[in-house]
């Protein structure tokens, strides 16, 4: 299960829609396969058997965007967050002296440069764990330098102020890490895919032998199926798609900060 849920999500849109399209279809044509191989009684209306089970997958699809549409939201307000609590950081380095206040905010930097490679790093495992790497070392970095020049701060409530902001940044890190990494169940995925396929099956069965007497309606049955899955393996795709995860609150704090260092000189 874990090779197909790889595959799933590394594979791209056009070419994931276009596989479930094809498979939907074949469905489809196995039902009446079936169906002309058997010999149904045809006195018996089994339009019931069909609308529950179109019914059952309405409701599963509408569950799942449910689902995708939540995990997109926390996404986005996990990234709102660590971008507040940058900012936080950022300003309270106002405080500190001059000299101090230089080389913490080329950690800051470094930092921030890292937190923003780990949401623009694609869908591939590999990529994702070595910018989460890179901004684990960053973070190590980033509190060994405040181990250093925290004492050199002369007041003590300043000193607490940075130390509490640096330990902010660090945990909506940890939260936005957690919220990227949130995806949909893969038993869901699976059934996702199971589901609808079982359904073309019977739907292909019950039909009337010739492929064309329901053709158009098959085929807009199974485009929006097809749309309705793309939608879902969209919003479950924090780092590529076309529902990308807003980056611009972090954007807007690198920009802050790259003025912020331009407009003060180096001591």
């Amino acid at each position: 299960m874990d090779l197909l849920i790889r595959t799933l999500e590394s594979m791209p849109l056009w070419l994931l829609g276009a596989s479930f399209f094809v498979i939907f279809w074949l469905a489809a044509l196995s039902g009446r396969w079936l169906r002309a191989r058997s010999q149904p009684d045809d006195s018996k209306d089994p339009g019931l058997i069909v609308s529950a089970s179109l019914g059952l997958l309405a409701l599963l699809l509408g569950f799942t965007v449910s689902m995708a549409v939540a995990r997109y939201d926390g996404r986005r307000t996990a990234t709102v967050d660590e971008a507040n609590a940058i900012g936080t950081f950022l300003y309270r380095t106002d405080l500190m002296p001059a000299d101090l206040r230089s080389a913490t905010l080329d950690e800051l930097d470094r930092y921030l440069t890292a937190r923003i490679t780990v949401g623009a790093q694609g869908e591939s495992a590999d990529a994702v764990a070595a910018a989460r790497e890179q901004t684990g070392k960053a973070a190590a970095r980033m509190w060994s330098h405040m181990m250093e020049v925290g004492p050199r701060v002369p007041d003590t409530a300043v000193r607490i102020l940075l130390v509490q902001s640096a330990n902010q940044m660090f945990d909506a890190a940890s939260s936005r890490d957690a919220a990227l990494a949130n995806r949909l169940p893969g038993t869901l995925v699976v059934l996702l895919i199971l589901f609808p396929i079982a359904s073309l099956v019977l739907i292909g069965y019950v039909s009337d032998r010739s492929v064309g007497a329901h053709f158009m309606a098959s085929t807009e049955l199974i485009l929006l199926l097809t749309l309705v899955l793309l939608l879902i393996a969209d919003l479950n795709r924090p780092r590529s798609g076309t529902i990308l995860t807003p980056m611009g609150p972090l954007l807007d704090v690198e920009k802050q900060l790259h003025e912020t260092r331009l407009s003060r000189p180096r001591q």
